[in-house]
């Protein structure tokens, strides 16, 4: 949902707001081998294009690489069942590996936690929610990392660019009750080098923005989830879209998308998820709907809408 100090000139920085969903979501299945096998199910071959496949399977292998040779194993058989598009917002990246290290460690009986995993594989850099939904699930809030000269961080960059950074510590979770609905138009895919540009660019955010975020989810946006008021938690979702870095975020993504959660704020709660393009929203379902669907055929584009809820266990193993 947003990085909360961008700012750093307390000595910590990033702190992220987030919450793990039920849907859309990564199954894979696995056995032990002798060699790395990587393969789709034919449902995923046929949804997604060839090259797509391939950078899921080049991630998947290195992980698995990594990992095995943590755990002392020789090789692994995985099945991707599930999947879901890549840089759109959703923690795609994080969530393929820590699964795919996940299933490999339990399946050589050395199993290894999130963050274990996380530091191996090189995620969490940048924002911990992605760490803490795989390990426990709700709504969380990461307390960032020390910054400054020999500090866990001595600049401002995504968790692409920040390999060997120690996870942030999760210093808030609660059960999450709220139906999510998630609107994924075409938009901007923010990553990579331009990812990196983007924070050189925009960081420091203007410290009295970051002080509004920390007084806005410390006084209002916790207790309600606490308190299950939906309406005080997503006024505070609505504000932090034009507050400290979400604003940035949101100023860099198409006009679908911003037109999108300018209709969507006149009368339910919506944001951008991470640098999107995907949307999240919380109100009247059949309204964020309507008004979703109109944007799109106003633009003449298509789009996904998938209703989830909150996922409030972290990942699952059969």
């Amino acid at each position: 949902m947003g990085l909360i100090d961008l700012n750093g000139s307390i000595g910590r920085v990033d702190g992220g707001i987030g919450l793990a969903l039920e849907e859309p979501n990564i199954k894979i299945e696995g056995k032990e081998s002798d060699e790395i096998n990587v393969e789709f199910d034919k449902r995923l071959i046929e949804r997604f294009d060839e090259d797509f496949l391939k950078s899921i399977r080049d991630r998947v292998y290195n992980t698995a690489i990594k990992v095995l040779e943590v755990v002392d194993g020789e090789g692994i058989d995985l099945k991707i069942l599930s999947l879901f598009p890549a840089h759109s917002g959703l923690g795609s990246g994080t969530q393929l590996s820590l699964a795919v290290g996940k299933l490999i460690s339990k399946i050589y009986d050395k199993e290894m936690d999130g963050y274990e995993i996380a530091k191996v594989t090189g995620r969490g850099g940048t924002s911990g929610i992605g760490i803490g939904a795989f390990e426990y699930g709700g709504f969380l809030i990461d307390g960032g990392h020390s910054f400054g000269r020999g500090k866990d961080k001595e600049d401002f960059r995504p968790s692409s660019a920040s390999k060997g950074v120690k996870p942030a510590p999760i210093i808030f979770r609660q059960d999450f009750d709220w139906e999510t609905i998630l609107i994924i138009p075409k938009g901007e895919h923010v990553y990579g080098k331009k990812e990196v540009d983007i924070f050189k660019k925009y960081c420091p955010v203007p410290l009295n923005e970051v002080e509004k975020i920390c007084h806005l989810v410390l006084m209002k946006m916790m207790p309600a989830v606490v308190e299950k008021n939906l309406d005080d938690f997503g006024e505070v979702v609505n504000k932090i879209q034009y507050l400290g870095f979400k604003k940035v975020e949101l100023n860099l993504q198409s006009d679908i998308v911003k037109d999108l959660i300018r209709e969507l704020h006149k009368d339910v709660y919506a944001g951008l998820s991470s640098f999107g393009p995907t949307i999240y929203a919380f109100g009247d379902k059949k309204l964020i709907i309507e008004k979703a669907n109109k944007v799109f055929d106003n633009y003449g584009v298509c789009g996904d809408i998938i209703i989830t809820k909150a996922n409030n266990v972290g990942h699952k193993i059969w």
